[in-house]
């Protein structure tokens, strides 16, 4: 009894393909992301860009290049979490446009390193023991969602919207957990991958909606008479779901339920243990955006250098 589509998981894993699980190792400024945004960056955008390229900057295309740049993002990006969430966390703070502009950037170069296996593999062959364990950690889990997903002919007009605010979402994940019995980080994994925190919210083919990717039966079962696409009943709906599926005890056979596919349970667990590791993974993850996969190559859907945010 599957909460979520199919088709939105093709969607929203696409943006998957990479890792602020490294958050914490470093990159530096240069470089292109693997597709060309749908909008040019505002001038405000670009002065927001000042401790990372803008959008649309081209990535190195060496793996020193590509190595250097990732150790400097991660460093300057935990730098800026720390100031921002120091600050308030508030999304209406300009610095928080400065930490999207950095994660994107980490987001970009671990999807390059995700789509292109002997490029990685020269990256992390100059990495160190710590940096090289993350790069691996998170190319498999993005090389395993994309193995769930068919490519679209085209992109089209997909219904992308704004995130809910990340100080909401860790207050409901740390109730919710407490609640379940089951650790926030992974509530928030789910969250990450199903809907990007809410930037992608159905309805996919099958019908599934909302920031956790219930259908329509399962949520009647689980949502409690709820508003599928409100979080403040989604997070929970999903914690209990889990729980009726075997966690907290059997953690990967109630995520296995909730996905029917290793692939996806071994990245929904790759994501939480890096959140648990260093909560600013969280807001670096919260700060990756929504790329879809056509046949003609991966499309960025949200976030600077889109109208979406």
């Amino acid at each position: 009894m599957r909460p979520a589509g199919v088709v939105l998981l093709a969607l929203v894993m696409a943006a998957c393909t990479a890792d602020p699980g490294a958050v914490g190792s470093d990159p530096a400024p240069g470089s292109t992301p693997s597709v060309a945004p749908s909008v040019s960056p505002t001038s405000e955008e670009t002065i927001a860009a000042k401790p990372f390229p803008g959008p649309g900057a081209r990535l190195p295309n060496t793996a020193g290049g590509l190595l250097a740049e990732l150790t400097s993002v991660n460093r300057t990006l935990k730098r800026e979490i720390d100031r921002w969430t120091e600050a308030g966390g508030s999304l209406r703070d300009p610095a928080s446009r400065v930490v999207a502009l950095g994660a994107l950037r980490q987001q970009q170069i671990f999807r390059e390193l995700t789509v292109h296996p002997r490029r990685a593999d020269e990256v992390m062959r100059r990495a160190g023991p710590k940096l090289r364990r993350v790069i691996q950690q998170h190319i498999d889990a993005g090389r395993g969602l994309r193995s769930l997903v068919t490519p679209l002919e085209r992109a089209g007009v997909l219904p992308v919207t704004p995130p809910h605010d990340p100080r909401l979402l860790r207050r409901l994940y740390e109730r919710t957990a407490e609640r379940f019995g089951l650790e926030w980080e992974t509530l928030a994994s789910l969250n990450f991958v199903e809907s990007k925190f809410g930037r992608f919210m159905g309805p996919s083919s099958a019908g599934a909606l909302g920031p956790m990717q219930f259908m329509p039966a399962t949520w009647d079962a689980y949502g409690n008479g709820g508003d599928v696409m409100d979080p403040r009943d989604a997070i929970p709906a999903a914690a209990g779901y889990l729980v009726a599926s075997g966690a907290p005890e059997d953690m990967r056979s109630a995520l296995f339920a909730y996905n029917r596919s290793y692939a996806y349970v071994d990245a929904i667990q790759t994501y939480a243990r890096h959140m648990e590791r260093d909560p600013r993974n969280f807001y670096a993850y919260y700060f990756w955006q929504v790329f879809v996969i056509t046949t003609k190559g991966d499309v960025q859907l949200s976030g600077p250098g889109t109208t979406t945010r």
